[in-house]
């Protein structure tokens, strides 16, 4: 809701200013509602808002006791920067800044009073309203429809409790404003059982990974609760580690994780995230709570990002051949599945009807088998990893290494596959299955660069 004004019109306000900051509270109007939908996001909340029972349940109270409504819920808090009264109860209220601005709590009571605005206005069409799951789907159906939306809104009847919050006169006034606003915002959504990863995006701790993930991927990453994406921030996070575990250990939550961590505690490594980020020596506060990040070093880690998730899905669609080359019948092992397109009608569940896909990019592959049996691979890519002064950066690079070196390692890793009784998750929760690849990796490293040094004498 970035540089966005709105009038709101309430049946009945009151206000309060001798906080550190002011409040607003009353019943907002249906052509309120409407004004606000018009230009709002949920930017500022901590959650995205998705249709769903809850939703179903509010659209309900607002057909059969729209009179009751403002007694059965809590409505809306917003944000925003100014709040300036005009005539007729009508309050004027600017958003300025989307960061922390606009609907802070309430986005699935927002969501459902706008489908039930569209349902009226629709005469109930399904088809039209069928392809809205979240409220990043609301805005082009709402648009496309303004008109009939207009000729309904004299026949709506409900009330909606509304509270905003605004900043005191001043610069002092607006400084307490920002570094309220954060908290309150969780506090306000306490009860929705925030994720840390929720936590962490509203307080801008992933803008750096954001700014250097493959933007190929970054529609598909659920930043936060509800957003939607395939991809989990958390498994995001917990791959980041393979670069950020060589910084330097005395930075907080570098020393937290292990490599096991990254397969069985992803939890785990969101917190270690979360700790380092919030340190002041890695970030800077901006914006009330939010923060930026400043550390080099730790910028340089999650530039590698731009190159794990596809390490990743390489190291996962090389890893049935190279099994293969020192082994027999990769597809025999009891968790793993195949697609053979000769065989896509047969009963026997070992095969699938469809090929499976890599995790990050969906490149189509033969097997489908559990990551426990790789993670320790991935993990050891951190051994490509060296500090160049206070910046990371890669010794050698790691797609010619994994295509060189990845079925000469499997003759050494072929021992933990065996030892864990082929059980992928005996595999990734053993820490000596990761020193093991970590060993194998730089023992290549050094024959590699021994090599290299002959060839040039």
């Amino acid at each position: 809701m970035k540089d966005q004004k709105v009038v709101l019109r309430f049946d009945e306000n009151c206000s309060r200013d001798k906080y550190g900051l002011r409040r607003l509270e009353g019943t907002a109007t249906p052509d309120s509602l409407i004004r606000l939908i018009d230009v709002a996001d949920l930017q500022a909340n901590p959650r995205e808002a998705k249709v769903g029972e809850v939703t179903d349940e509010i659209q309900d109270s607002l057909e059969t006791t729209p009179a009751l409504f403002p007694f059965k819920t809590k409505g809306l808090l917003l944000a925003a920067s100014e709040c300036v009264p005009r005539e007729r109860n009508r309050y004027e209220l600017a958003f300025e800044d989307g960061d922390v601005e606009g609907v802070l709590d309430g986005g699935h009571n927002l969501l459902a009073i706008a489908l039930f605005i569209l349902k009226k206005a629709l005469n109930g069409d399904a088809d039209a309203l069928r392809k809205i799951k979240r409220w990043k789907d609301l805005p082009d159906v709402w648009k496309a429809n303004r008109d009939k939306i207009d000729n309904v809104k004299s026949s709506l009847t409900f009330l909606t409790p509304v509270e905003v919050i605004y900043p005191q006169e001043g610069a002092v006034g607006h400084d307490e404003f920002l570094n309220a606003v954060l908290d309150v915002a969780r506090a306000r959504n306490n009860n929705a059982q925030l994720t840390e990863e929720t936590k962490a995006h509203k307080a801008g701790y992933y803008k750096a990974l954001e700014e250097f993930i493959d933007p190929k991927l970054i529609d598909q990453i659920e930043w936060k609760t509800n957003d939607g994406g395939r991809i989990k921030v958390r498994d995001l996070i917990a791959l980041s580690w393979v670069a950020l575990s060589k910084l330097d250990p005395s930075l907080p939550g570098v020393k937290d994780i292990s490599g096991m961590q990254i397969y069985n505690s992803k939890g785990g490594c969101v917190a270690a995230f979360n700790k380092l980020m919030e340190s002041d020596e890695v970030s800077t506060k901006v914006k009330g709570e939010i923060r930026i990040l400043k550390h080099d070093g730790v910028k340089s880690a999650l530039m590698l990002m731009k190159d794990l998730p596809r390490l990743y899905d390489l190291i996962y669609s090389m890893f049935p051949e190279a099994y293969n080359t020192v082994s027999q019948r990769f597809g025999g092992i009891g968790s793993v599945y195949i697609f053979d397109p000769a065989k896509t009608k047969s009963k026997d569940k070992k095969y699938l009807s469809k090929p499976p896909k890599t995790k990050f990019y969906k490149a189509e592959c033969k097997y489908d088998f559990p990551d426990g049996f790789i993670m320790p691979l991935v993990w050891a890519l951190r051994e490509l990893v060296e500090c160049d002064g206070t910046k990371l950066k890669w010794k050698t690079d790691p797609d010619r290494f994994l295509a060189k070196n990845l079925p000469k390692t499997m003759e050494v890793y072929l021992n933990v596959i065996q030892l864990a009784a082929y059980d992928p998750q005996k595999i990734g929760k053993t820490g000596p299955s990761y020193q093991l690849a970590c060993n194998d990796f730089q023992s290549r490293l050094a024959a590699n660069a021994a090599l290299a040094a002959m060839q040039e004498k």
